[in-house]
């Protein structure tokens, strides 16, 4: 009967440490405890770190270890691990699998969450090569890649390339019938892009799929259905669509008030932009008991002394300067002023 070598026997003893550190650690962050999660994985790290260099448990374990970091907001101890992950796949010569492709599509969202953008860039175009290597060029994986690269061209103001980009995230998706997060996240980039360009026929129908496909995924009563209405509703406001416009703010307001209260910001946001729907349709008469109303509200909510207050006062003085009754107006601008000018002493 043969004996295992010492060697073996604290290698296996190594191993089946970390799978225990790994399966603690997951189960940990199942059940809410995410710091000790991540305490558990640096077991788990060293544990994998005494297996050498070139088991690809090492850089499994410091990808988890990163993510665990991410998520914690823990960016800067994060970023070393991403990395060190990487260039252990590439040593490993295991940079053609789809797992380097993860590892990559993580570090350039850390990239991209320090708003270190062109470096996120390169990450994301490395990791979207990767990845249609090993899955294919028609995967819906890749849609993540194209949609990330078509963010970080915008925020570089690449305009024409940021909508080849999310235009083949859209592509891809659809090819395969995807109605997910993604689907929603890039019809939303591509609305934002349109509407950047004041393309708002363009914008329109992506706003419309993209409210539809919210619904499905949150409810019909969730406050951000409610905050997609009122971004349509601003679309066909600005090209004076006045109709159509306004049932899309009076529904969202209808959400909002039994979703989240009249008192918070998003529905005297709303409030407030069918108040100015009002003002462009020559609807005084309808506009100023908003207004009114407005203000009170963002009174109550937030202070008489925040700016947020000065902004509404100025606009219900806009209104009355607009139908002549001037020295209303003045009233409600000094009060404005005077906030200002409180707020900027007290900086």
């Amino acid at each position: 009967m043969g004996t295992t070598a010492p060697d073996e026997r604290l290698r296996e003893l190594a191993e089946a440490s970390w799978q225990f550190y790994i399966d603690l650690a997951e189960g940990a962050f199942y059940l809410g405890y995410t710091d000790q999660s991540a305490w558990v994985m640096q077991k788990a790290v060293a544990e994998a770190e005494t297996l050498g260099p070139g088991d690809p448990r090492l850089p499994a374990s410091l990808n988890r270890l990163g993510v665990l970091y991410y998520y914690l907001g823990k960016y800067r101890s994060a970023e070393p691990l991403f990395e060190r992950a990487v260039a252990l796949m590439e040593q490993a010569g295991a940079s053609c699998k789809a797992e380097f492709g993860d590892m990559l599509y993580n570090l350039g969202g850390l990239y991209k969450a320090q708003g270190k953008y062109p470096e996120a860039e390169t990450v994301f175009a490395r990791c979207l090569e990767v990845w249609e290597k090993t899955r294919g060029p028609e995967h819906p994986d890749l849609a993540l890649a194209y949609q990330q690269l078509g963010e970080m061209c915008m925020h570089q103001g690449r305009g024409p390339e940021a909508l080849f980009a999310l235009r083949r995230a859209l592509t891809l998706l659809d090819a395969r019938k995807v109605q997910d997060w993604v689907t929603l996240v890039v019809l939303t980039k591509l609305a934002a892009y349109y509407t950047l360009q004041d393309r708002y026929q363009e914008a329109e129908p992506h706003l419309w799929r993209a409210l539809e496909l919210r619904r499905h995924l949150q409810g019909g009563d969730h406050p951000k259905v409610a905050k997609a209405l009122e971004q349509l509703g601003q679309i066909y406001t600005r090209q004076r669509k006045f109709a159509r416009a306004e049932p899309l703010y009076r529904l969202s307001l209808a959400i909002l008030e039994k979703s989240i209260g009249r008192r918070h910001p998003d529905f005297l946001q709303t409030l407030n932009a069918l108040a100015e729907l009002y003002v462009a349709e020559g609807k005084y008469s309808d506009a100023e008991p908003l207004f009114k109303l407005s203000v009170a509200a963002f009174e109550q909510a937030l202070g008489a002394e925040h700016p947020h207050v000065a902004d509404r006062l100025e606009d219900y003085a806009l209104l009355l300067r607009t139908i002549r009754r001037n020295e209303e107006a003045e009233v409600f601008e000094t009060r404005a002023r005077a906030i200002r000018a409180r707020r900027a002493i007290a900086i």
